[in-house]
């Protein structure tokens, strides 16, 4: 809605002081008042300045008066050091971060005519007017497409390297978002100097050098042709020389003087080319985001099975937490239909789902290790395959079980009770209404195959039957013309995610903040729950025992068993 059509006694008071202005200041000339082809109101006008005109348009935003008017040139010239490009708007006194609704454009104009008169104090005379405010790294780089991202401390890191001194050096990037995006690797051999790896995903690896230059090249330093000829030269490397010559691989050159850092890199091709400058944008020290205790989620390890829209967020909550080691198992492959609820994107459309998830984890934690087993568990696969997947799953910290699937579960529920290690497992209900989170502590909780039972009998005992998990509801036999009951990403979000707090819970407490086993959480009002957010703790009683299932007479049988499958040895040992 245009200001205006709502407030028209404030847009007549704007243009009586506009007006009072003009009257009493021989320095504001011939107003006009119009309507851009937007509706907005405008007025164009001119500031004489030690006897010239300076033409500029006063336009009231679609917001005002919550939003100041803007001040520009009517003419693509740059008018101002306190200007918005050429042509742009002025940066005056008054600005969004510290306009007031009662402030007018009559004011917006005095401020302008000061600026002016600041900057040129009398004729054929320059001064500089202060800055009134900061801007932020993001107002600086906003317009750049080529940016080169550098860690403040790796000036203190290059540092070390010598003066005039030519070392290889390396950077991985990236475009997105229609912007290049650089960032350092390597510098020297093998990272004498600096190495990023692990600390940084690994893009496109490209090849360069590195040169720190001391005092005689302050303000010597520009990204053209001879400059960085002058500096390959300078190498007498034979290699640099031909690949500078002409080469289809691009150049990369990073320059170090008196701590300022500059990357330039040379286009593929032969003769003259040219040279493409990066933006240096110096990244602040990371601030500490996370908890103390999750320093220690590094050396923990954790196995996902199913890699679906569950799946995968939970492995994005847990890398993002800091999470070092995991082993990933789904045999599905990721499609254009997983995207609506699945933490991965169109980039992974085709992959497997564990080698999708392996490098979205290595993403968000480059540092991570990851072991993807591309089999369903239960499926029809090789027993050799699904063995090495068991093992793989049996030795890690915590098993999580993500797929809402009971064959599965018996999988996950034995190889958590023969290895004793934790089992978290949940379940989205059909059409989103909730869902049921679980954990299964060895020696402190039942084991798993009770803990399901338990959880059946708690539900009997309140006279309900549980939902149906979103899983099972793409095979049920619906009516004709009756939607499926789905739950949405939101739903899947928020039931993944209480189980990552269990994950973590598991891997950094020794006392645990969840006094029950199980919780069946609402988001709607259905089924047992009243309210959206309605929770319902579900405590269990120990039952069973933990660790492999043994023979009670299992001395005998394993002696038994040696003889009857190693007769010649048991025989040489009784001779």
């Amino acid at each position: 809605m245009i200001w205006w059509t709502s407030q028209p006694s404030r847009a007549r008071s704007e243009r009586l002081a506009i007006a009072e202005l003009e009257d009493r200041s021989i320095w504001l000339l011939n107003v006009t008042w119009r309507l851009a082809n937007d509706a907005k109101l405008s007025a164009d006008f001119e500031i004489d300045r030690h006897g010239e005109t300076v033409p500029l348009t006063i336009t009231y935003p679609s917001f005002f008066p919550d939003m100041p008017p803007q001040v520009t040139s009517r003419e693509e010239v740059r008018l101002s050091g306190h200007q918005y490009g050429a042509g742009g708007e002025l940066c005056l006194e008054i600005r969004p971060d510290n306009w007031d609704p009662s402030w007018t454009g009559a004011m917006m104009i005095e401020s302008s005519h000061r600026l002016l008169m600041g900057e040129s104090p009398a004729p054929d005379e320059v001064a500089v007017v202060a800055d009134a405010h900061k801007t932020t790294v993001g107002q600086d780089i906003r317009n750049t497409n080529l940016r080169f991202i550098l860690p403040e401390d790796v000036l203190t890191s290059v540092a070390k390297v010598p003066l005039v001194k030519i070392v290889d050096a390396q950077i991985t990037e990236h475009l997105t978002a229609g912007r290049w995006l650089a960032h350092l690797w390597q510098i020297g051999c093998d990272g004498e100097y600096w190495n990023a790896a692990g600390q940084i995903p690994e893009f496109r690896i490209r090849k360069g050098i590195f040169v720190r230059l001391g005092e005689a090249f302050l303000g010597k330093v520009k990204a053209d042709y001879d400059f960085m000829e002058g500096i390959v030269s300078a190498s007498a490397r034979e290699d640099l020389t031909e690949r500078f010559a002409g080469s289809t691989d691009e150049l990369v050159l990073i320059v170090e003087c008196l701590g300022t850092v500059r990357m330039m890199s040379l286009a593929s091709g032969t003769g003259r080319r040219p040279i493409h400058d990066y933006r240096t944008v110096l990244a602040p020290a990371a601030a500490k985001r996370l908890p103390e205790p999750y320093m220690h989620l590094a050396a923990k390890s954790v196995a996902i099975v199913g890699c679906g829209s569950v799946g995968a967020k939970i492995a994005a909550s847990l890398a993002r937490s800091g999470c070092g080691n995991f082993v990933l198992v789904d045999g599905d492959a990721f499609f254009a239909g997983n995207v609506v609820r699945n933490d991965l994107d169109w980039n992974s459309v085709g992959l497997n789902k564990p080698d999708a998830v392996k490098a979205r984890i290595t993403n968000l934690n480059p540092s991570a290790k990851v072991r993807a087993f591309r089999v369903g568990l239960g499926a029809q696969e090789s027993s050799a395959l699904t063995d090495s997947a068991l093992v793989a799953i049996g030795s890690c910290d915590v098993i999580v079980d993500a797929t809402a699937d009971p064959q599965v579960f018996n999988l996950c529920a034995s190889a958590a009770r023969n290895e004793k290690k934790t089992l978290v497992w949940g379940e989205v209900f059909a059409g989103g209404i909730g869902g049921l989170v679980a954990r299964l502590r060895p020696d402190h909780d039942p084991v798993p195959h009770a803990a399901r039972r338990q959880i059946q009998q708690w539900c009997m005992d309140r006279g309900v039957e549980p939902p149906e998990g979103s899983a099972i509801q793409y095979d049920l036999d619906l009516p004709d013309g009756a939607p499926p009951l789905i739950a949405g990403d939101a739903e899947v979000s928020a039931i993944a995610s209480h189980m990552a707090r269990f994950v973590i819970d598991t891997l950094v407490r020794t006392e645990t903040h969840f006094p029950a086993t199980a919780y069946a959480i609402g988001l709607q009002s259905a089924w047992i729950f009243g309210a959206p957010f309605d929770t319902w703790p579900i405590t269990l009683v120990p039952e069973g025992a933990w660790g492999p299932v043994k023979d009670e007479n299992i001395a005998e049988e394993l002696d038994a068993f040696v003889r009857d499958f190693f007769p010649d040895t048991t025989k040489a040992d009784t001779e």
